[in-house]
This record gives structure tokens, C-alpha cells and sequence, in this order.
């Protein structure tokens, strides 16, 4: 399956963190978005979203939106 995946986030947060170990011991390729940097932020705040990590799953036209630390809801969406 093609998919894309960018997760916003920053150094500071614990589930952030985790999350991108996560996808790395997986070999899930992903995008990562500091929302530290100023543009990145405005990017992230186009969501209307308030937590952090957030994850942008794109596949085959479908967008899945992820809030929080859910590696399993990304590991179901890559496996269907």
C-alpha cells in the first residue's frame, strides 16, 4: 500500500517522542513537522486541531487524521 504520513510535533512531548521511536522500530517511513518552527505551526493550526502528535495518514485518496499517541489505529489503517 502507498501511504504518506506526517506527524506534528515537538522535542518537548513525551508522546511525541514515543510515537516517532515507534514508527522508526517499524520501518514507517513518515514527514516530521516541528510546530516549534513559525511556519510549521500556522501549517498545524489550519486543523484547528490543539494536541499534539497529531498524524496526517494519506492513503489511496483517504485521509486519516490522528490525535494523540495511536500507534495501533496507524499500524490498523496501513494494514487494511
Amino acid at each position: 500500500m502507498k501511504y504518506d504520513i506526517t506527524v506534528y510535533s515537538s522535542d518537548g512531548c513525551q508522546y511525541c517522542i514515543r510515537l516517532k521511536d515507534w514508527l522508526e522500530e517499524n520501518n514507517i517511513t513518515y514527514i516530521n513537522k516541528d510546530i516549534n518552527e513559525e511556519h510549521v505551526l500556522k501549517e498545524f493550526k489550519q486543523f484547528n486541531i490543539h494536541a499534539i502528535p497529531f498524524t496526517l495518514v494519506v492513503t489511496d485518496n483517504k485521509v486519516e487524521r490522528i490525535i494523540g499517541y495511536q500507534p495501533g489505529k496507524i499500524k490498523a489503517i496501513l494494514d487494511s
